[in-house]
C-alpha cells in the first residue's frame, strides 16, 4: 500500500541520482578548463625590462657673451646607477625668466621647452670636442634667465635636471683697433683695450677663429690673454682664416664676455 506522500514525489524521490551528480561534476570541470584556457589566451601587455635612468649632464656652464647667453655642457657617460650608457641621451633645455630684484628660486617652475638637442644632430647647438654649446639670442638686459637641462633616453626616462641661472647685463664693449697681419704659416692679431664702464674689471681677452667656408667661430686660446697681441701658428699658407676678439670682464659677481670685434680675414703666405 502506497501513501499519498510517496505518490507525489518525483521518480528520484526529490534527491539527485548518481548520474545527475556525475553530469554536474563534468560540467564544472569543463567550465574550469574553459576559464583557464580563456585566461591564458588573454595575457596583459608584456612589461618591458627595467631600464636605468640616464645620468645628468656634466661641466654645465652659463655665461654671457656679448648680448647673448651661452650654455655649455657635456653628455654623461654613465647611467644614474653607474652602469654604462648604451646610447647618448637627448638633452631637453627648458627656460624661464625671473625678476632679479624679486628672485624666488623655490617658486613655481614656469619653464617652457627652448630646445631638444640630439647629440647625433646637435643643431641648433654646436659641438666643440666633447662639449655642446647653445646660444640664446632672445635675451634682454636686466632680466634673469633660468635654464634647466634634462637628459632623456630612448625609453623617455628622464635624468636629474641641472639648473643654471644668470641675469643678463648690458653688453661689454668690443676691443678697439683690431687688425690682422698675414705671415708665413701664421697670423699676427693685434688690438687695443675697450672703453669699459665704471666698475668693470678687465680679466683678459678671448680670441676666436673660423675656417673659410665654416659657419662657427671657435676659441683658440684656453686661458684669457693678458697681452694686446697674439700670433696664431701652424696655419696653412694659401688658406683663408677669419678672426674675432672679445674682452672678458668681471662686473659685480658675474664674469661677462663682451661684444666681438668686426670679423677680419687673412691668408698666410710664404716668404712674408
Amino acid at each position: 500500500m502506497t501513501t499519498g506522500m510517496n505518490s507525489s514525489l518525483p521518480p528520484d524521490g526529490g534527491f539527485a541520482t548518481t548520474g545527475t551528480v556525475m553530469r554536474t561534476l563534468k560540467s564544472c570541470v569543463l567550465l574550469s578548463i574553459f576559464f583557464i584556457l580563456t585566461a591564458c589566451g588573454n595575457k596583459g601587455p608584456v612589461r618591458p625590462l627595467e631600464v636605468p635612468l640616464p645620468g645628468s649632464v656634466s661641466a654645465a656652464e652659463l655665461r654671457q657673451q656679448g648680448d647673448a647667453l651661452l650654455l655649455g655642457w657635456q653628455l654623461p657617460t654613465r647611467n644614474l646607477d653607474g652602469s654604462p650608457l648604451q646610447q647618448p641621451p637627448v638633452v631637453d633645455i627648458y627656460r624661464m625668466t625671473f625678476d632679479p630684484e624679486n628672485d624666488c628660486p623655490e617658486c613655481f617652475d614656469r619653464s617652457t621647452l627652448l630646445a631638444s638637442i640630439n647629440p647625433q644632430l646637435p643643431k641648433p647647438a654646436l659641438q666643440v670636442g666633447p662639449r655642446y654649446l647653445l646660444y640664446d639670442l632672445q635675451v634682454q638686459a636686466g632680466i634673469g634667465y633660468q635654464y634647466k637641462l634634462v637628459t632623456r633616453n630612448l625609453e623617455g626616462q628622464l635624468g636629474k635636471p641641472v639648473i643654471l641661472r644668470q641675469t643678463c647685463r648690458q653688453a661689454v664693449p668690443a676691443p678697439q683697433q683690431f687688425r690682422v697681419t698675414p705671415q708665413d704659416r701664421s697670423a699676427l692679431l693685434q688690438w687695443q683695450p675697450p672703453s669699459l664702464p665704471d666698475g668693470d674689471t678687465l680679466l683678459g681677452y678671448q680670441l676666436y677663429r673660423r675656417l673659410d667656408g665654416g659657419s662657427s667661430f671657435y676659441p683658440i686660446n684656453p686661458q684669457p690673454l693678458q697681452q694686446l697681441s697674439f700670433e696664431d701658428f701652424s696655419l696653412n699658407n694659401g688658406s683663408r682664416y677669419y678672426y674675432r676678439v672679445r674682452a672678458l670682464v668681471k662686473r659685480g659677481t658675474q664674469q661677462l664676455e663682451g661684444l666681438a670685434t668686426p670679423e677680419l680675414n687673412v691668408i698666410p703666405k710664404a716668404g712674408i
